[in-house]
């Protein structure tokens, strides 16, 4: 008697929306390259959510995933680091973002922010030294309302 086969469930992953597909594009095409991982950063979320963001699906279970769109705020964030305009994310149908990130751009360059980066990408502190340092600028932009 021949041993019955058994076949395994079909997973099928959501297209990306419209918007997703912009900031997968822009980030892989950026010169100097820039990872998923080094893009979150600059975007102040973490790796998986910028990842679920750009694919635009989670996954649940190994044989669930489920389509997902990125809030207006946090696509705004991705679109700033990877250099998007306003325009193209109302091209993409995301007005919502759009507005949000012609405000980021309209604000211009958080100061806190470009310390806290010049600190991670400097060769010159340990570890411990960035956290200390970084720990100080957050507590100064707090008192500053920023």
């Amino acid at each position: 008697m021949r041993a019955r086969e058994r076949k395994e469930p079909q997973v099928t992953t959501p297209e990306p929306p419209p918007e997703a597909k912009l900031i997968a594009r822009l980030r892989e095409g950026a010169v100097p390259s820039l990872s998923m991982r080094q893009a979150a950063r600059r975007a102040g979320i973490s790796p998986a959510l910028w990842s679920q963001n750009e694919q635009g699906y989670r996954k649940v279970t190994p044989l669930v995933t489920i389509p997902i769109r990125a809030t207006a705020d946090k696509l705004a964030a991705m679109a700033l680091v990877v250099g998007a305009t306003p325009g193209q994310l109302r091209e993409a149908g995301r007005g919502d973002a759009a507005a949000i990130l012609q405000k980021l751009i309209d604000a211009g360059p958080d100061p806190y922010a470009q310390m806290v980066e010049k600190i991670r990408a400097s060769r010159e502190f340990t570890e411990r030294q960035k956290r200390a340092l970084m720990d100080m600028i957050a507590r100064d932009a707090q008192k500053d309302g920023s």
